[in-house]
């Protein structure tokens, strides 16, 4: 069965990833952490380098290098991560992505815009600090 909460792979390898350098508290290698997430390096540095550019993560580059974390991990929201992947989210209500709907109101009434709505509160609410007790 499939997750009704839909996130890319990209935007959920962000949040690992940064979760997983905040726990280790050191810089860690792309390889490394490719091979404990399962997935492809290459699709991980991409996410990294997004990251790099944003200024959440720093890079080493050379034997030895790899990314850490560019602030305090309090100071790091889980919507800065997902925001630097995926662009600002849209208040949007329809799934559809239309900006009219046929049926005059949404099938779905105000649900999708309350768990749009949740789900960024929950973002800028959780730091990569406050995550790991949870």
């Amino acid at each position: 069965m499939n997750s009704v909460l839909s996130i890319s792979e990209a935007a959920s390898l962000a949040l690992h990833g940064m979760e997983l350098l905040a726990v280790n508290e050191r810089k860690m290698s792309v390889r490394e952490m490719a091979r404990l997430f399962g997935v492809s390096e290459a699709h991980l540095a991409k996410v990294f380098q997004r990251l790099a550019r944003s200024g959440l993560v720093i890079s080493t580059r050379g034997p030895g290098g790899g990314f850490y974390l560019a602030r305090d991990p309090a100071g790091i929201s889980l919507y800065d991560i997902y925001s630097s992947i995926e662009g600002e989210p849209v208040d949007g209500e329809c799934i559809l992505r239309n900006s009219s709907c046929p049926f005059g109101q949404c099938i779905f009434g105000s649900l999708v815009k309350e768990i749009t709505d949740r789900f960024i509160n929950y973002l800028k609410e959780h730091t990569l600090e406050n995550i790991s007790g949870e």
